[in-house]
């Protein structure tokens, strides 16, 4: 019999072989699965091997190529996509003369790729266990969407950098340490100096000495703050001058929200303050001139007063003296003088008693002014039912309605508002005596939102409008004597007592339909008239 074999069964053989062909497909699948492109060649150059993401990344099909082939088929390799790669620059080309290349940036461009597309490719040589060479293997991943990302952000950063470069405006920002870290053209020349000048410079170098504590404190509180504005603060440039400008600042934190910096915006105001420096001056000026002018005004006014009062005192003897010796020649010789004689005696008389009251007029005129001012609560519907009464006790047979609004207060001085109504009632009192049925009205226009605007009215004589300008004038009289007795002294007196309590009087009328005297008080400067035309009552 035959001895039985000690070698391995053909089912061990068999069992080896099928795990070699297994373990060849599962290597397989990896590769062909693989999410970077393999490419792999013999020791001639010739392919062997190029899965799919390979294939899509050269642009070449399935069929093999050789090392004569390659230009045609894989196309031209550029390191910068301007200038074509030397052989020996490309990687599998390095490889098959034994040299392991490092990951390189590479575009390539060929037919199936007609636009180019951006690889990372690296090489190394393939050697069996004894040394010998048996080819080479590459192996690349597509960076083309990276590399397009990162054009396009340094586009984007050159476009914001011309921008922030062609600015009108100073662009500064600061490390954590206050160190610059960035400025534009236009901060560079506002100051006197270049960029690279004043690059990792302190901020505090460019300060004026007196705003350096104020900095320090503005930069730590902008540490945690939100963006703030800094009106009127001055740099200093490098010849030594000082500028004005209106600074905004924000803090620059990083993604884990820590402080690193810090950026501003710097608006050059030193011709705005120039200007505003200017007017100010130019107002100081104004009002220095003002108040000298306001002082000689004040002076002239005060001899103008004391001379008319003055003149006014001392010409009451001479006055009296005439009254006197007309009233008693008049008495004593009356039986010694014709008509004539007594009429010329009685006009002597009538005028020395209006030089009188003109005389009065003017004393109490420039009472007016010499009066202290003292400013109380006055209620001005109280004063002019006072005067009303006694205005109708002088002559009590007369019809005359009064009509008061009540409740009418206001600050000013007493003595000087009574004196106004007084003059602005008897007024309407006189004015209104050839009615059968007098009606006089104090109150005030409805509110039309610039301060209270109060009247006087009356249904009497009026005037003619083309006069009203002479109305506040002192001695001028739209009436005669006959007409109606006066000494043209109580409108300018009223306009006077307004005045002093910062205030307008004016007047409207018509002839034979009676008048309507406005006047305001505390009225704000620029405040336009407030008038109404005059109602009958």
């Amino acid at each position: 019999m035959t001895a039985p074999s000690t070698s391995n069964p053909p089912s061990d053989e068999l069992a080896e072989s099928l795990f070699q062909v297994q373990h060849h497909a599962l290597l397989r699948a990896i590769l062909d699965n693989s999410s970077e492109g393999l490419f792999i060649v013999d020791a001639k150059g010739d392919q062997l091997y190029a899965n799919d993401q390979a294939r899509r990344l050269l642009g070449i099909g399935l069929t093999d190529s050789s090392p004569d082939a390659w230009s045609e088929r894989y196309g031209v390799f550029y390191p910068d996509t301007r200038t074509p790669c030397p052989s020996e620059r490309i990687p599998l080309y390095r490889a098959l003369h034994g040299e392991e290349t490092p990951e390189e940036d590479f575009f390539i461009r060929n037919s199936a790729i007609p636009d180019g597309r951006h690889i990372r490719a690296s090489a190394r040589p393939v050697h069996d266990s004894q040394g010998n060479f048996l080819g080479a293997i590459v192996s690349m991943r597509d960076t083309h969407g990276q590399r397009q990302a990162e054009a396009d952000q340094r586009r984007t950063e050159r476009n914001y950098r011309r921008i922030v470069e062609s600015a009108q405006e100073g662009i500064w920002t600061i490390d954590a340490e206050s160190r610059t870290t960035y400025v534009n053209r236009y901060l560079a020349q506002m100051l006197g100096y270049t960029a690279d000048e004043m690059i990792g410079r302190d901020l505090l170098d460019f300060i004026a000495p007196e705003d350096r504590a104020f900095t320090l404190e503005h930069v730590e509180r902008q540490r945690h703050g939100p963006p703030a504005v800094i009106q009127d603060f001055k740099f200093a440039r490098k010849n030594g001058t000082l500028i004005w400008t209106l600074v905004a600042t924000s803090a620059i934190h990083d993604e884990s929200g820590d402080y690193i910096g810090a950026m501003a915006m710097i608006t050059d105001i030193s011709q705005r303050r120039a200007a505003e420096e200017q007017v100010r001056r130019l107002n100081e000026e104004l009002e220095r001139r003002i108040a000298e002018r306001t002082a000689q005004l004040e002076f002239s006014n005060r001899e103008l007063e004391a001379f008319a009062y003055s003149v006014a005192h001392d010409l009451r003897a001479p006055l009296r003296s005439i009254s006197n010796f007309t009233l008693a020649l008049a008495e004593d010789c009356a039986d010694r003088l014709d008509d004539i004689g007594l009429d010329y005696l009685k006009r002597i008389r009538a005028s020395s008693q209006r030089m009188s009251e003109l005389i009065d007029g003017i004393l109490a005129l420039s009472r007016v002014n010499r009066t202290e001012f003292v400013e109380t609560e006055c209620n001005l519907s109280a004063l002019a039912r006072s005067i009303a009464e006694q205005l109708q006790r002088w002559q009590p047979e007369r019809t005359v309605r009064f009509h008061f609004q009540d409740g009418l207060v206001d600050r000013g001085d007493s003595q000087l508002l009574r004196l106004v109504l007084e003059n602005l009632l008897s007024n309407a009192w006189k004015f209104t005596r050839e009615r059968p049925v007098a009606e006089i009205e104090f109150g005030t226009l409805p509110g039309n939102g610039t301060g209270r605007v109060y009247f006087v009215r009356d249904n009497g004589a009026g005037f003619d409008m083309e006069y009203q300008q002479k109305l506040f004038g002192v001695f001028q009289r739209l009436h005669t004597q006959q007409e109606f007795e006066g000494n043209g002294v109580g409108l300018a007196t009223v306009q006077r007592i307004i005045r002093r309590h910062g205030g307008r009087a004016w007047g409207e009328g018509r002839v034979g339909q009676g008048a309507t005297f406005y006047f305001t008080l505390h009225e704000p400067i620029g405040t336009p008239p407030a008038t109404r035309s005059p109602t009958s009552i």
